[in-house]
């Protein structure tokens, strides 16, 4: 449906004009999004808060985790790759950067799950800014 001819944002222009209906809009999607730990795109919010409604969390599951898996599929070292898995999994959990080395042992590596979890963490979707 067109934000044009949605009967909440012709209310809401009617009465405050099209570019504070817009905003007002945009602000409730991103109240929503943000309500659901930014497990929903931008498209989606901007369509519950035009609607009015509010999404059930139950059919946004958090997938971050499984997003991270996707990026360190590549990393031919196992021992590495399970180690940020587990970094990433437990700095959710804390909701703070955290490095799990699990069982690698030299600098090197350690260095490589560390510069790998940064990137991660820097650009998580979930990022308060």
């Amino acid at each position: 449906m067109s934000l044009i001819y949605n009967p909440t944002y012709n209310k809401l222009s009617g009465s405050l004009g099209p570019y504070v209906a817009a905003m007002q809009i945009a602000k409730e999607a991103r109240a929503i999004a943000h309500s659901l730990g930014n497990r929903i795109t931008d498209s989606e919010a901007i369509s519950f808060a035009a609607r009015g409604e509010l999404p059930d969390p139950k059919n946004y599951p958090d997938h971050r985790l499984d997003r991270v898996k996707n990026y360190v599929v590549y990393i031919e070292d196992i021992e590495v790759r399970s180690a940020i898995v587990a970094s990433y999994e437990e700095s959710l959990r804390k909701d703070n950067l955290v490095y799990e080395y699990m069982s690698v042992g030299d600098e090197p590596r350690k260095a490589k799950i560390r510069i790998i979890m940064n990137i991660l963490w820097d650009k998580r979707p979930h990022k308060k800014t």
